[in-house]
């Protein structure tokens, strides 16, 4: 996980930004995750991976301040793809619970908001777009009490 989400982040920006720079236009669409900026049980990891893809995002758009270059972090909650049978050592039964009674956003869901956000005028910046389907959304602190 960090070598993707960190490290793969780091490394394609440094190299996919000079060019944008030299150009002076240029859009980076990173992939975050509400995973990110809102906590679940076991995700330590991967929501601190994706708390960097927010922070580096928003850091990276004000580094760019007066460059024609936009920086979007998009951050999806649930959607149907191989993250949670992964998550699960390939346990597809104890995957397919993880969606139960819902519909989760699907992969296509999540590229025609990329596509979309690309699509913006160019003068425009989205710093971060947060999605969720509308049978999600974020909890309450967790409280044990007794």
């Amino acid at each position: 996980m960090i070598d993707t989400n960190i490290k793969g982040v780091t490394y394609m920006t440094r190299a996919m930004l000079p060019g944008m720079v030299a150009r002076d236009r240029g859009h980076i669409i990173n992939l975050g995750s509400v995973a990110g900026t809102y906590p679940y049980p076991g995700g330590n990891v991967y929501g601190g991976t994706k708390a960097f893809v927010h922070q580096f995002s928003l850091n990276l758009r004000a580094d760019l301040l007066g460059a024609n270059v936009r920086v979007t972090s998009i951050e999806p909650g649930m959607a149907d793809t191989e993250f949670s049978t992964v998550r699960f050592g390939g346990d597809k039964e104890r995957a397919a619970k993880v969606y139960e009674g819902m519909t989760p956003m699907s992969a296509d869901d999540i590229a025609n908001v990329i596509h979309w956000v690309s699509k913006t005028p160019r003068h425009l910046n989205i710093n971060v777009l947060e999605l969720m389907p509308v049978m999600q959304a974020f909890n309450a602190f967790a409280v044990k009490r007794g």
